[in-house]
């Protein structure tokens, strides 16, 4: 589930022979998937693979493709119900979609679905419904998301009315939507009021609401000369999200934070966050059934709470001011803010439950919203109407590994030599760039000469085909010495905004094959 950022004012700112040794074991190996890291072994005498001085990686969890636009309107929130699927709404009633979201630069289209209404929110519980909800109070469903216009329905489930709430997004009704099942569905809006669903694509009859919160504006007294009075300090619920069925969680802009275990009752219990009298928070979302985290804007903090017992709450101070939050099922948790020098950024982390979770940055700025299609994969949309894909640093690492450093038997140096171009293969989840770089072990400085150097670059996603000559030079220079050569390994994989690199130590022990000379009458 993503919610909104529509606190915040709309249009906010924004080789040779080494390799070719490898490339054999590649040739032999092949580029496979494995369940967990491992460190590289080899056992032949031939070459071995020694400690490494391990992986160094981008700022973050993730790293993330540049931003491709994809919407002439801000991209408020993203879904993906399955690794190939992924849903968007915008702020000008459009919905777009891409069975190849982890290709940003293809495959995404968009429609018209809602008269131009902000599209505030999106809940796909399934590849076959998404609900999504409105700055005028519409629920607008499809049981066919990739269908077009004409798989849309648009129906008034809201009729409160509403006002410029302490939240800088004006009229907005609807806030936030979160279904955890194709059966269920909750809502919230800027009066406090909860709207629920067993069948959200029944139209306006398949909703009922209750106001939930009873909570005021911060410093506010109520004006009697408003034409609602009890409307003039309500403070605007700004997201829900239900982990399942049961529990359900939703936060205000007067720093209270409700739950419920049967959000068909609509008993809702209200707890204010802790510590320095948080006077708003931003945004709410579950990681799990016994995770939930919100910010609280200006106040820098991340706070992170059990819905079923939302008073035991722990806090994280992070030097950015946190519009947003967005955790995936994998308890990998985002978060949105400003840096500051009021540079927008995304802070991650995939521990968002330990005791002091460490969360660090990417350059990734202006995003409203992050959905995972897996594991390993991510999309985030911004602002601007742009749509960025991540793969976990993690998977990358593991790629390098099991492509380039890859457990067994690797194949002899003469038998090498005797071959001097190699093919492999290798997959790349998101577009990147890789590069393989070989030098002589102990002449790693600045400098030093490269023995061997192939680069890279992924446009799309996919598995390509490679093949690495053994350059002359290098084929003489090897020739020329006696001994074990140590070789300094290493590969990179980079996008935008950061790179995995993974290096190693390998040993050759046996010399290069070579002809034996005539013995002499």
């Amino acid at each position: 589930m993503a919610v909104s950022s529509l606190h915040r004012p709309h249009g906010h700112p924004r080789l040779a022979v080494v390799a070719v040794f490898l490339l054999a074991a590649l040739a032999l190996l092949g580029a496979r998937a494995a369940p967990a890291l491992a460190t590289p072994t080899t056992t032949t005498p031939s070459a071995s693979a020694g400690p490494g001085t391990g992986p160094e990686t981008s700022r973050g969890p993730l790293l993330w493709t540049a931003p491709t636009n994809v919407s002439p309107s801000p991209i408020d929130a993203v879904a993906c119900p399955s690794s190939a699927l992924c849903v968007a709404v915008d702020r000008g009633g459009h919905v777009l979609w891409s069975t190849t979201p982890e290709n940003p630069r293809s495959g995404w289209q968009i429609a018209t679905v809602d008269n131009n209404n902000d599209l505030t929110s999106l809940a796909c519980p399934s590849t076959t419904l998404c609900v999504a909800v409105d700055s005028a109070g519409n629920a607008v469903t499809s049981t066919d998301p990739t269908g077009g216009s004409g798989a849309w329905t648009s129906a008034r489930i809201d009729t409160a009315r509403t006002q410029n709430a302490s939240d800088n997004a004006g009229g907005v009704l609807l806030r936030g939507v979160s279904c955890p099942t194709t059966t269920l569905c909750v809502a919230v809006d800027a009066v406090g009021d909860a709207l629920v669903s067993t069948n959200p694509t029944g139209g306006a009859g398949g909703w009922v609401s209750a106001h939930v919160d009873d909570n005021t504006t911060f410093a506010c007294t109520p004006a009697a000369s408003t034409p609602d009075p009890t409307l003039s300090c309500q403070p605007p619920l700004v997201g829900v999200s239900c982990p399942d069925v049961n529990d359900c969680a939703a936060v205000d802009f007067a720093g209270n934070i409700l739950t419920t275990t049967n959000p068909l009752a609509a008993t809702w219990t209200s707890t204010p966050a802790p510590g320095r009298g948080y006077h708003s928070l931003w945004a709410v979302s579950c990681a799990a059934a016994r995770l939930c985290l919100t910010v609280d804007g200006p106040g820098d903090d991340v706070i992170s709470f059990d819905p079923t017992l939302p008073a035991r709450q722990q806090v994280r101070r992070l030097p950015a001011s946190l519009t947003n939050v967005f955790c995936s099922p994998a308890a990998l948790c985002f978060v949105a803010g400003l840096n500051s020098s009021g540079i927008s950024e995304l802070l991650a982390s995939a521990q968002p439950a330990a005791a002091r979770p460490a969360y660090t940055s990417t350059s990734l700025g202006d995003v409203n919203g992050v959905a995972c299609t897996t594991l390993s994969l991510c999309l985030a949309v911004d602002d601007e109407g742009e749509v960025s894909a991540g793969v976990r640093t993690t998977t990358a690492n593991l790629l390098l590994r099991e492509a380039f450093f890859p457990r067994g038997r690797l194949p002899t140096i003469a038998a090498l030599d005797r071959r001097p171009v190699t093919r492999f293969s290798l997959a790349s989840p998101i577009p990147a760039r890789l590069t393989l770089t070989w030098t002589l072990a102990g002449a790693v400085s600045a400098g030093a000469p490269v023995l061997a150097r192939l680069v890279h670059s992924f446009v799309a996603p996919g598995a390509v085909r490679l093949a690495m000559p053994l350059d002359g030079y290098a084929r003489s220079l090897f020739r020329s010495l006696t001994g074990p050569v140590h070789i300094h390994a290493l590969a990179s994989y980079t996008t935008a905004t950061g790179s995995v690199v993974v290096q190693r130590t390998l040993t050759f022990r046996s010399p290069p094959h070579r002809r034996r000379s005539r013995p002499r009458h």
